[in-house]
């Protein structure tokens, strides 16, 4: 009996340490201290860890742009928005009016209607006081803004400032008028050719004097609409421009292109002919302008 008894105990001392083993386990895993919170400030608080509010951080520093003109060299980043001031350890969150929005609206009305009250009786009344009151306010509502003042005050309020334009500036400049037409360049035909007919002789173009096989360029850019054989007269290149206008090229010797093909303001399209003599080598060019002939010398520049 006793040595059932004294087994009994040895069991019972077993689970004992057991027990004591496993607190003694637990204790020792729960040494380490509580995380510490980076940047702790009066703003962080442990339930709500986040970012600032951004319109805090606006009220607390309004203007952070003043600084942004001082140069304090390469290595100084600066900074968008400058941080709230820590050394100020009152929230601004919980730094507001006491006054609800229909007391404030009750006030700002009851100014508003005293405002309006003095200037009606001001304007009821001829005093000597009132008509000074009445020149005033006639001047403030006819009289153009001082426009420099409010740039000046922009500047020293705004100074910087990304979001802001500068729509104050006394440099307003004469509008003009844009005009839509495309310009292309205009050349002679015959570089140097010398005038030997008008329009006034001929009434539907000029006559230029160049010489022997001299080339013969395009006035505009455009497309080859008409080549003719040559003949006694020679040959004949018409070429299609842009705000329906046609060059006449005639009394050519030798032509460079062909139908359809697509020319530049100076690009060689042919020759004169070759002269006899002493004499010169005459270029035959007229302009016509929604089917109207026109003197080429109003269009083309023609020594």
């Amino acid at each position: 009996m006793q040595k059932k008894d004294g087994v009994k105990q040895r069991r019972q001392q077993k689970i004992k340490n057991l027990l004591d083993r496993n607190l003694a386990a637990e204790q020792t895993e729960d040494i380490y201290p509580e995380p510490v919170v980076p940047n702790k400030h009066e703003y962080f608080y442990v339930d709500e860890r986040e970012e600032l509010d951004p319109e805090i951080v606006w009220k607390t520093n309004p203007n952070p742009w003043v600084s942004w003109s001082e140069d304090k060299g390469v290595s100084e980043n600066k900074s968008f928005v400058k941080r709230p001031d820590l050394t100020n350890k009152k929230d601004p969150r919980y730094d507001r009016s006491k006054h609800s929005f229909r007391k404030e609206l009750k006030w700002k009305l009851a100014i508003a209607v005293l405002l309006f009250g003095a200037v009606w009786a001001m304007f009821r009344y001829d005093t000597e006081y009132t008509l000074k009151g009445q020149a005033l306010v006639k001047q403030a509502l006819t009289d153009e803004i001082d426009f420099a003042a409010a740039a000046t005050w922009y500047k020293q309020t705004f100074a910087g400032a990304p979001s802001f334009i500068p729509i104050f500036e006394d440099n307003s400049e004469v509008a003009v008028g844009a005009d839509g037409t495309v310009k292309l360049p205009i050349v002679s035909p015959l570089q140097g050719g010398a005038l030997v007919r008008t329009f006034a002789e001929l009434l539907n173009g000029i006559e230029l004097a160049g010489k022997s096989e001299e080339q013969v360029v395009a006035a505009e850019t455009g497309r080859v609409l008409l080549l003719t054989d040559q003949n006694e007269q020679g040959s004949t290149i018409v070429i299609q421009h842009a705000n329906k206008r046609v060059t006449i090229y005639g009394m050519l010797g030798k032509t460079d292109v062909q139908v359809n093909d697509w020319v530049e303001a100076g690009d060689a399209i042919g020759s004169l002919r070759k002269a006899e003599g002493t004499q010169p080598s005459l270029l035959y060019f007229a302009v016509k302008q929604n089917d109207l002939y026109i003197d080429p010398v109003g269009v083309i520049p023609i020594d």
